[in-house]
Formats: C-alpha cells, sequence, structure tokens
C-alpha cells in the first residue's frame, strides 16, 4: 500500500475545530474517536499536500482566479470516472455545496414557493430552505426489504399540491447510503420534467460508491434533463479537502447558469479560494491512486461493521452500504431513541455517532456512523458496542 490508511492523521486529538465535538468526553483513551462529523481521518493524498506547499512557496495570495488546469482537471476527472462529457463553461465555483444550494434556490425560485427534500435529509438543506425564505415540502423515502426507495406517488403529489418550483436531490444519499439506480433517477426526472420543477442534485458523494453500484450524474438519467437541473460537485468529501472551500456547480442550460451565476456575483462576488483552486487541481489530476486505495479501506469498514452489529448485537441493523462512508444504524429494536439512545452509545459504549433526529423529526431510533478512519478504530469500536450492549442486559 503506497499510502497511509493504516494510522490516524497525526493531528487528531490537538484541538482542531473539526474535532472538538468529543471535548466534552475528555480524557478520551487513545481508542475513541469521533464517528459523527462526515470527514475522514486519514492523511490526505501527498500529491495534494505537495501542491500545497509548493502554492505556499510561491508566495502570492492576492485575489486569484482558477489557474490554466483548473478547469480541464474538472473535466477530465468526470469523463475518465463517470463517463460525463461536460464543457469548461459549464462549471461555476461557490465556498461548498451548501452556498451553492442556496445559490440554486434563490435563482430558480421565488420567496414562499416549495421546495422538495427527502427525508431523512442531510441537515443543511433544511437550514438553507428556511434561511431563503422558501417553504420546505417533506417527502419520507420508504424502507423496503433493507433498502430505501423514493415515495414516487407522494413525491408527484405534493409537487402538485404545495407548488414546488425546486426538488433537492441527493445522490448518492446522505445519510442512508443509497446509489441511486439510473431508473430510480428517471422516474424522478420524468416527474419534474411534467411538472416544471427544477432539480438541484448534490453529488458530492459520487466518487464514494461499493460494489456493482453504479452512480448516474443526474442531468444524465433521462432525455432533457439538462435542461432542469444543476449538479453540485466538489473533492471535498473524495479528498477529504472539505476546510477549502472549493465546489464546482455545473449547469448544461445556459438560461439556468446565467441565473445561477447572476445570484453568484450579486452574493459573492468575483474571487472564490485560490488554495482551494490549487487543491482541487492536485485532486483530479493526480488523486486516482489515492482513491482506488481509499476505496478498498472504506468498503472493507462499511462491510466489516455491518456483518459484526447483525451477527453480534441483535437489536441493531445496518443495510448494506451502496456509497458514501457514513453508515445508517438503525437501533429501533432497543426500545430506546432520543437523549436515552444518545447516552447509551456515547457513554456506555463510547461510540461517539450523530443522531438520527438531526436529519429530521421521525427518525430518534437511528444514528448516523462515519467509517471514514482506519479499519483497527472500527473493529474496536464495533467491540465496545457489543460489549455495552452485553453488559446492558441487551438494552
Amino acid at each position: 500500500m503506497k499510502y497511509d490508511f493504516e494510522n490516524l492523521h497525526p493531528a487528531y486529538g490537538t484541538n482542531l475545530p473539526m474535532w472538538d465535538r468529543l471535548s466534552k468526553f475528555a480524557p478520551l483513551s487513545s481508542d475513541e474517536i469521533d464517528f459523527g462529523v462526515a470527514e475522514m481521518k486519514f492523511h490526505i493524498a501527498s500529491e495534494i499536500s505537495s501542491a500545497l506547499t509548493e502554492y505556499i512557496k510561491n508566495g502570492t495570495f492576492g485575489y486569484s482566479g482558477p489557474p490554466a488546469d483548473f478547469s480541464d482537471s474538472i473535466c477530465n476527472w468526470m469523463s475518465n470516472n463517470h463517463s460525463w462529457k461536460i464543457s469548461p463553461d459549464w462549471i461555476t465555483q461557490t465556498y461548498g455545496l451548501e452556498q451553492a444550494i442556496g445559490f440554486a434556490i434563490t435563482a430558480l425560485s421565488k420567496e414562499s414557493d416549495g421546495v422538495l427534500v427527502c427525508f431523512p435529509t442531510y441537515y443543511p438543506f433544511v437550514r438553507t430552505v428556511s434561511g431563503r425564505k422558501r417553504k420546505l415540502v417533506r417527502s419520507d423515502l420508504i424502507l423496503k426489504n433493507g433498502r430505501y426507495e423514493f415515495d414516487f406517488e407522494d413525491i408527484e403529489s405534493k409537487i402538485i399540491s404545495e407548488n414546488v418550483r425546486v426538488f433537492i436531490l441527493c445522490s448518492p444519499h446522505n445519510p442512508v447510503g443509497r446509489v441511486w439506480e439510473k431508473s430510480e433517477l428517471n422516474k424522478i426526472g420524468s416527474i419534474c420534467k411534467r411538472h416544471g420543477v427544477y432539480v438541484v442534485s448534490d453529488e458530492i458523494h459520487s466518487d464514494i460508491c461499493f460494489g456493482s453500484n453504479e452512480y448516474t450524474v443526474f442531468s444524465e438519467a433521462g432525455e432533457g434533463f439538462r435542461e432542469f437541473s444543476a449538479i453540485l460537485t466538489a473533492p471535498s468529501k473524495t479528498f477529504n479537502i472539505a476546510g477549502l472551500t472549493v465546489s464546482n456547480t455545473i449547469i448544461a442550460n445556459d438560461n439556468i447558469r446565467s441565473r445561477f451565476r447572476e445570484v453568484v456575483t450579486s452574493e459573492l462576488g468575483q474571487y472564490t479560494n485560490a488554495i482551494g483552486y490549487a487543491a482541487c487541481t492536485a485532486a483530479y489530476n493526480n488523486g486516482s491512486a489515492w482513491l482506488n486505495e481509499c476505496l478498498k479501506v472504506l468498503e472493507y469498514n462499511c462491510n466489516y461493521f455491518r456483518n459484526f452489529v447483525n451477527i453480534n448485537i441483535p437489536d441493531f441493523h445496518v443495510n448494506v452500504q451502496e456509497g458514501t462512508y457514513l453508515v445508517w444504524l438503525d437501533c429501533r429494536k432497543t426500545g430506546i431513541t432520543g437523549d436515552s439512545l444518545e447516552d447509551f452509545l456515547h457513554n456506555k459504549a463510547k461510540f461517539y455517532t450523530q443522531r438520527g433526529d438531526s436529519f429530521g423529526e421521525g427518525f430518534e431510533g437511528f444514528h448516523r456512523v462515519n467509517l471514514a478512519c482506519p479499519t483497527e478504530y472500527v473493529i474496536k469500536a464495533a467491540q465496545r458496542l457489543k460489549a455495552a450492549y452485553n453488559e446492558s442486559c441487551c438494552i
């Protein structure tokens, strides 16, 4: 293995803001790490850190547009990894996808219009919809035979009755780990096309898919889908560089792109993060080998955790992980939820996960688990969970 996926990043536990969440549990043992926030605990690719070192050595930090090969790096990545041919002209940068979603909502709807989101959902979607003074319209995913699915009938009904103008799609889905099939995306797109609804698709986890699960870009899932969609991408989850705040919104339709850029210019201005440009370019140009090794570790971690939990801890359940490194742990059979469940997981099992109700009301019996860490820590956490479960007389 060329890269180090067996050891925690050396800065872990040094009170960096990204890990301050655990300070209330101090003192921690060396085995106890955060399984909540969606970021990796690996060293980043050396190709990225080397590029950033060179950028810093250059000593120029004024206003800066993207480097000459920035857009080409994105186009080549999408073509080589996702068979998606895009033009450099389609790409617009923002400081992260949450911001981009807000800009898209403003560009494509007016105040009080409905914005539909499928639950459980990445919680900033909710915050962004309300912050833009739109009406949040909720449609719950259906859990069927251990797999979440869209409720197509409910989605179409609410689009009609709630004056929905924008559908926010998460693909692959956070937190349930689904990689939507092309046929599923085609149904969603057909409904939205029929009713004049724009699709804003957060595809930040698109590079993290396992086994035979094949990611499909929403705009390519059906004829004419490019004409009513905006695809939101970033290297941040793939390469663990979220702190460098660079994201790329890809819009094929000229009118939608023009409206989006008008909002971006009005609210953000002309320039984004020059260091983020450098990191993104290095990641997409030279990060494939690192990612290939990383995916093997992530898939192993997800499979190990699922098998261990489903075999050894009867009141907990994990579905097959199709994509993302975020596992949706079903704890409903324990009979405890909310604060009691969090107390059991965090204080008894020393398993610092993220509460399910932060992804929407009604998910108090779930927790989200981030498994993007060295396998050793996944194994130890699973064993602590089993021991705490047994010591608590099976809850």
